[in-house]
This record gives C-alpha cells, sequence and structure tokens, in this order.
C-alpha cells in the first residue's frame, strides 16, 4: 500500500525545537528524569543560555566546562598513587554535592581525548574515581555535522544514551524573548520587519548589538558615522543600514509588557483605557506597533506553551480584540487560527465534527462562531485541528472508508465560509478523502 504523501501543512511543523519557552521545558522535564541531554544546533543560538535560564528557574546551579579549552587533567584529573593503587585527583571544578546542570560545551568540537572521558560523564555519570550527585544531570551541547562546523561525529550508539534535542533560533521565539530581557526596540523593530533576521545573524549577535545600543546617549546615535564604525565590527554591512533607517522607532516605549494584553486585558482598566485612548485619539501608529509585536507571538511556536501557563487566554484576547480596528483585529485572528500549537483554546475536538455532526453541539458552537466577527478565529483554529487530524497516516485509512466521517466532512464544509473553507478543501484533496455532499 503507498504511504500517503505529508502535507504541506505536517511539513511546517519543526522537527527541531525553536530555542526558548518550549526548550525550557523539556530540559526542566529531562532535569526531573535525570537524563542527560545533547543540545545540537548552530552557534550562537542560545544553546548555553537557555541552561543558565532553566537552572535559575529550577533553583538550581550550574557549572560549565568549555571542552575544546581543555586538556586530559582538566577534566579526567592528575594521577597520584594512594596504598598502591593509581587515583585521579578530582578537578576543582567538578560538583561534590547539591543540585544542578554541568554544561559541556563544545562536545563534538572537542578531541578524542577529551571527547571520550566526557562521554562517559554523560552516559555513565561518573568518571574514574568520580561520580555524579545525585541532584546533578549533564547537559552537552554540539554543532550540527555540516560543511559550516570542523566536528568529530558521534557513534550512533552512544547517542541512544542521551535525550537528543536538535534546537532552532525562531524570530517569533526571539521577539518573545527580546520584549522580555529588555532587548533594545531598534533591534525588536528590525526582527519584526524582516523575517530572515535570525537567518543571516544569529541571536547571540542581536543581543550585543543591543548592548551596544543600549549605552548611546541621544548625541551618539545621531552620529551616523559612529553608529556605522561601531556596528561593522558586528553587523554585516547589510544589516547595519538596514538597522540605521529604522532609527525613528528606536524610541517607541509602551507603558506595559504587550505580552498582558493576552492575558490580562479582560480584567485590567488601566490596559483597555491606554488601547481605547489610542484608538480614539487617531494614534493608529501605536496600535499598529502593539498589533505588529503580537502577530509573530500569535503565530509562532511558543504560543502553545503561552496557552498552557495561561499567558494567553481568549477571554483577555477577545476583549483586546473588541477595542481594535477591524482589519487589525483581522491581523491577529489570522495570526491564531492557522496555528496548530494553540487548538486547546477551543473545545471543539477533530472527533466531535466526525460523528454525528449534523444537529450536534460542535455545530451550534461553530455557527454560533462564524456568525461572530469576534470569534472567527475560533473557527479557524478547530479547522486546524482537523486538518492535522486528517493528515495523521494512522487514522487515514479509516477515514477513507468512513461514510459517517465523509458525510460530517460535507455537512461541515457546507456550513463554512469560504474563507475557512479552502484551507480544508485543500487538505481533503491532499489526502485523498471525498467529502460527501449533503443533500
Amino acid at each position: 500500500m503507498q504511504k500517503p504523501k505529508p502535507s504541506a501543512l505536517a511539513d511546517a511543523r519543526p522537527n527541531a525545537v525553536p530555542i526558548g519557552p518550549r526548550l525550557e521545558r523539556v530540559l526542566s522535564v529531562a532535569y526531573r528524569a535525570r537524563r542527560a541531554v545533547l543540545l545540537e544546533g548552530p552557534t550562537g543560538i542560545g544553546k548555553s543560555e537557555i541552561v543558565h535560564s532553566v537552572a535559575a528557574s529550577l533553583g538550581i546551579a550550574t557549572t560549565v566546562l568549555d571542552l575544546s579549552l581543555l586538556e586530559p587533567p582538566d577534566l579526567v584529573g592528575l594521577p597520584h598513587v594512594r596504598d598502591g593503587r593509581t587515583h585521579y585527583a578530582l578537578p576543582a571544578l567538578f560538583p561534590k554535592e547539591g543540585a544542578g546542570i554541568l554544561l559541556l560545551e563544545e562536545l563534538n568540537r572537542a578531541e578524542r581525548y577529551i571527547q571520550q572521558p566526557a562521554l562517559q560523564l554523560l552516559s555513565a555519570r561518573r568518571l574514574h574515581d568520580y561520580v555524579l550527585p545525585e541532584g546533578w544531570i549533564c547537559v552537552a551541547t554540539i554543532n550540527p555535522q555540516t560543511s559550516d562546523y570542523h566536528v568529530t561525529s558521534l557513534d550512533k550508539a552512544l547517542r541512544a544514551r542521551f535525550l537528543n534535542v536538535v534546537v532552532r533560533s525562531d524570530r517569533a521565539t526571539f521577539l518573545a524573548w527580546g520584549e522580555k530581557r529588555g532587548i533594545h526596540p531598534g533591534v525588536l523593530a528590525l526582527a519584526r520587519a524582516h523575517e530572515r533576521i535570525l537567518d543571516d545573524v544569529p541571536p547571540r549577535t542581536w543581543t550585543y548589538v543591543s548592548e551596544l545600543l543600549s549605552v548611546l546617549t541621544k548625541e551618539e546615535v545621531a552620529d551616523g558615522g559612529l553608529l556605522r564604525d561601531a556596528l561593522a565590527g558586528t553587523l554585516p554591512l547589510a544589516w547595519v543600514e538596514a538597522l540605521l533607517a529604522s532609527k525613528d522607532s528606536w524610541q517607541k516605549a509602551f507603558t506595559f509588557d504587550v505580552r498582558a494584553l493576552l492575558s490580562r486585558y479582560e480584567k485590567d482598566a488601566t490596559l483597555s483605557r491606554e488601547i481605547v485612548g489610542y484608538r480614539d485619539s487617531g494614534q493608529t501608529d501605536r496600535i499598529d506597533e502593539i498589533v505588529a509585536r503580537l502577530v509573530p507571538l500569535l503565530a509562532g511556536p511558543e504560543a502553545g506553551v503561552l496557552v498552557s501557563q495561561r499567558d494567553l487566554t481568549l477571554a483577555s484576547l477577545e476583549a483586546f480584540m473588541a477595542d481594535l480596528p477591524g482589519d487589525q483585529r483581522e491581523k491577529l485572528q489570522e495570526a491564531l487560527g492557522a496555528n496548530a500549537t494553540a487548538t486547546t483554546l477551543v473545545d471543539v475536538t477533530p472527533n466531535e465534527l466526525l460523528q454525528g455532526y449534523a444537529g450536534s453541539a460542535a455545530q451550534r458552537k461553530l455557527d454560533g462562531w462564524k456568525n461572530n466577527p469576534l470569534e472567527h478565529h475560533r473557527v479557524a483554529l478547530v479547522i486546524t485541528a482537523l486538518r492535522l487530524y486528517l493528515e495523521d497516516p494512522i487514522r487515514l485509512v479509516d477515514l477513507k472508508k468512513s461514510n459517517v466521517a465523509r458525510t460530517c466532512l460535507g455537512q461541515l464544509l457546507a456550513g463554512l465560509r469560504e474563507h475557512h473553507a479552502m484551507p480544508l478543501v485543500d487538505t481533503l484533496r491532499r489526502v485523498g478523502i471525498t467529502p460527501v455532499r449533503p443533500t
């Protein structure tokens, strides 16, 4: 039997975990399970920083060993003879007690004579006489095995002993992190305007740029020559010019964290007064800026984390959108509605749509949502969840044979507006399911 081809929607789901809250949760689970972790990703995207962040959130320590800089005695310890037997003096950096994460950096860029004992420590939690304390785990960072890096490959059998996590940078996550960490407004404005900002320059470099910009005086900001000289030592020329061209946006700041609009708007009168004030006074540029900041957050992979942590609720989002002009509201709805990580916000499941849909509670909910412009994103989230469900190869064979499911799909499509129906039609064509049109 021919296997179904993966759809574009399925292909869009990343195999790599973005550096940000999702990865923090994975590392937290690994720590509780006391599982060694291999973090694989390009240099400069924040692998080490996020390990420090997780350790701080857990209230545990972090010890860092840069393996590319070590000699064998730095890791194994110096040998000495006691009672006629050879022992090894414990390196001072190794933890003796307490709880924490031992971070081994550049594992696959270290020499073999360093890599082998490091792998023993990672996999067996011991090295000669030394035993890693119970409250500690090891996390190692490695670079991809590509032509961009000179690395030593790791044996697949060894890799199987670890929790392997491939990580990547992500613009939406970087923006959310940057808002929280106070990254310079100029860098954030540039990231919002350019989708490929992290393709050419890694997040660590943009953090360095933020630090440079943050210490400039007003007079220095106005000095284009100084800015070019300072930034050219960090950024490619094209990005220097793009950054300078956005100088007008550098000083735009809000009195609130824009992410609060997603969780507190319906119960925080101060927030609503400010947004309504922008709208009523014609400050459309301020509303444009807020929406521009929220769109990548709602469309990005961290939306699901925000939902699970109650930092994104429908009550707040819809109260906020009710105070927006229609075109800005639609931008937010489109961003959220297509996000597969946020589908738990709605309480209609694919199973409800595919079993006795006509006259069901699910149909009544969708009919109400599609007739309310403030709730169109709910319909989109339901359709996004259904598309993912239909594309699951395990379910697909049975769904194709099910007249009940095909009839329900026909009834569902007949009641949808074109904007919501077309993505579902595209998915049905790709997976080869023919809905039964209602008579």
